[in-house]
């Protein structure tokens, strides 16, 4: 594995990928292995901090304006089922978006609670957008309502509409925020969930920051949280021997942000100059995605440091071999690039002069529609922890349509589950494996 991964290294490929560092060592400590110690004098302890550990929670918490923040070392995946496990009993009912990540399917599992699934909203070429807010208006009264803002490609919902609904009826609103850490360093970022009403907002540092990866932090906002509760399932999922070189390096990378934000307005201008650039340069081959869907398909806001392409194909491998860049993700007509504060003037530069060269090589060729995953409003029949509590076996993947699903299928990027435990298989599915495990 080293051997490999220092083979790649030597191949100086640009990462438009998470994790947000970018492998800008900027961002980094020197002697960072030094930082990898344990719960010594002096240390503090993760799940009982009142140290060094407990100061650097009250700095996140302060900043981002949350009453409390907890540091995850298992990334936004311990947030997400933590928070679930925290604000649901068993045989309780989740409203929560059908784009969840793998985590929230585990995390209803883990908690007991049945899902009722709120539909984001689908462009006609196969974009998973937002959540109206209309999608609330009837939920059970004192209900825990979880969705995903923003997307994984930058959409933002209307979480200030969302959250007053959802308190109108005394609930708890839970925003899978996973993407959007870098929202309240600048005002070119839509704004955060924090400050529009949301409960619990879990975050993955990692993803769009300058932090190592697995360092993600959950907020708790308001009075409707029971923080003991918070408390004890954090401790639950997560480790008793958090990594101290982790939330070191997070703890150097943000205080490094918070003393020279003159690095996020330098972000800025080089994103615009950037989106400028690729625009003025756009054909009908690849095109980059702007603002044009805000307001429609239940987008409130967009995250400009996403770059979202239309592409006639799958162009990551030519990008990777013969422009040294490593995009996020390809799929169907989409090709998402990802930025951050880490980001180098060299970097952007390679990406835009990539693209060009491909928009000249490939203005001939035609868009060709191929098949997008849609997330589909499935039929429920057992609860996800009855589902994988009972007799299974192993069925082909071309026999399972019908059977009800004792596991999660789903894709990586971005982790959104196409079948869930508990859900009759539709018909129609791609097929994503040999086998899939079903209840008899």
């Amino acid at each position: 594995m080293h051997t490999y991964m220092q083979d790649y290294l030597g191949k100086d490929i640009y990462p438009f990928h998470m994790p947000g560092h970018k492998r800008n060592h900027m961002f980094f400590p020197v002697g960072l292995a030094d930082f990898d110690m344990t719960e010594i004098p002096g240390m503090d302890i993760l799940h009982s901090a009142t140290g060094i550990i407990r100061h650097l929670q009250d700095a996140i918490a302060d900043f981002y304006g949350a009453d409390e923040s907890f540091l995850l070392v298992n990334g936004s995946t311990a947030g997400i089922i933590a928070a679930i496990c925290a604000t649901c009993n068993d045989g309780s009912k989740l409203y929560a978006a059908r784009n969840g990540h793998v985590s929230m399917y585990n995390g209803m599992a883990l908690a007991g609670a049945s899902p009722i699934y709120i539909m984001p909203e689908i462009t006609p070429d196969g974009l998973v957008c937002g959540i109206n807010p209309n999608m609330v208006d009837n939920i059970e009264h004192g209900a825990t309502v979880l969705i995903v803002s923003p997307t994984y490609e930058g959409f933002v919902s209307d979480i200030e509409a969302i959250a007053e609904k959802v308190h109108a009826r005394d609930g708890i609103l839970i925003v899978d925020e996973a993407h959007g850490a870098h929202f309240s360093f600048h005002d070119m970022f839509p704004t955060s969930a924090l400050d529009l009403g949301a409960d619990i907002v879990v975050q993955s540092f990692h993803k769009t920051l300058p932090a190592l990866g697995q360092m993600a932090v959950l907020h708790v906002k308001g009075t409707r949280v029971d923080l003991a509760r918070i408390n004890f399932f954090l401790q639950a999922v997560q480790t008793t021997s958090p990594s101290y070189m982790l939330m070191a390096q997070l703890d150097y990378a943000l205080n490094m942000l918070w003393k020279r934000p003159e690095l996020f307005d330098m972000y800025a201008n080089r994103l615009t100059a950037l989106r400028n650039a690729l625009a003025a340069g756009d054909s009908d081959a690849i095109r980059l995605s702007g603002t044009e869907k805000a307001g429609q398909y239940g987008i409130y806001d967009i995250d400009m440091g996403k770059l979202l392409f239309h592409v006639p194909y799958d162009i990551s491998k030519i990008l990777a071999s013969d422009y040294r860049i490593q995009i996020e993700m390809a799929g169907g007509n989409h090709m998402l690039a990802m930025t951050s504060v880490a980001d180098t003037d060299e970097g952007m530069q390679r990406l835009w002069a990539a693209i060009g060269s491909l928009n000249i090589k490939l203005t001939s060729q035609k868009h060709m529609q191929q098949p997008i995953y849609k997330p589909i409003n499935p039929e429920i029949v057992i609860p996800p922890r009855q589902a994988i509590s009972c007799p299974t076996k192993l069925v082909p993947w071309e026999e399972s349509p019908g059977h009800v699903a004792a596991e999660i299928v789903a894709t990586y990027p971005p982790g959104i589950a196409y079948v869930a435990p508990g859900e009759r298989i539709p018909e129609g599915l791609p097929k994503l494996a040999t086998h899939i495990r079903v209840v008899v």
